[in-house]
């Protein structure tokens, strides 16, 4: 597999003070990679970071062949999807889907619906095209999210929590969905997460974020990390416990 994102010596933070300190990981190209910790780890920050919306204390995030995070009118280079999925209330799904290719292509209006028609295909949403976001249930919602995410074709696609505050069928469902996106599409796939279902399900490759480490204190499959690592941080994490504690 080609490298798709390298992260190197990478400091991150607020005000000057580093939550995570010298984090280094690569993700291969049509990969799905997580990003696992418990809350206060720093995942969501490293996200933000990753996609160039807060910058780094130190250190480099590099995109083969895509260029660095995106920057002020220029055209998107990958996809997000925010935990809330981030839709206006006052479109339709299927205007929601519309606005980058509005915003980022020439398309003329027909082929732009027609665009956006086959992203809501791809998600299952096709017929809730004209439904507004609070006519449809949450999973609706994140779905939507990802069919507006990959409107441009992204290389790589970000997403945060997928499956927060989804029930356990819906929540599988959407792990789905992520294989069959990467698989289908051969997109890469870098989600933030803690659910271990997703974990276990979609995941390829992840880093385990500590708090108190300030780092990484982990990297490999999740599956065998889960039933390997002697790391008794790594333990604590995969079967839901307190380190240090049997």
């Amino acid at each position: 597999m080609a490298r798709v994102l390298a992260v190197r010596d990478l400091s991150i933070g607020y005000g000057g003070e580093a939550l995570l300190e010298e984090i280094a990981f690569d993700v291969q190209r049509g990969e799905v990679f997580a990003i696992l910790g418990g809350s206060g780890s720093g995942k969501s920050t490293l996200l933000r970071t990753l996609i160039g919306l807060q910058p780094p204390l130190q250190g480099r995030v590099h995109f083969t062949g895509i260029g660095p995070p995106e920057r002020a009118m220029t055209p998107p280079r990958f996809g997000v999807v925010f935990q809330s999925a981030a839709l206006f209330g006052s479109s339709t799904l299927l205007q929601n889907v519309l606005l980058p290719l509005q915003k980022w292509t020439d398309l003329p209006p027909d082929a732009a619906t027609a665009v956006a028609m086959g992203r809501l295909r791809l998600v299952g949403l096709e017929r809730f095209a004209h439904h507004l976001p609070s006519e449809v249930s949450g999973g609706m919602k994140k779905r939507c999210g990802i069919a507006r995410a990959l409107a441009l074709d992204p290389p790589i696609l970000f997403l945060d929590e997928p499956s927060a505050g989804l029930d356990p069928i819906t929540s599988a469902d959407l792990d789905r969905l992520i294989l069959t996106l990467a698989r289908r599409l051969a997109v890469t796939i870098v989600l933030v997460t803690h659910e271990l279902p997703s974990i276990l399900h979609t995941a390829d490759q992840c880093i385990l974020l500590d708090s108190r480490a300030r780092g990484v204190i982990a990297r490999g499959a999740p599956r065998e990390l889960a039933e390997r690592s002697t790391d008794v941080r790594v333990q604590a994490f995969f079967q839901r416990r307190e380190a240090g504690h049997a």
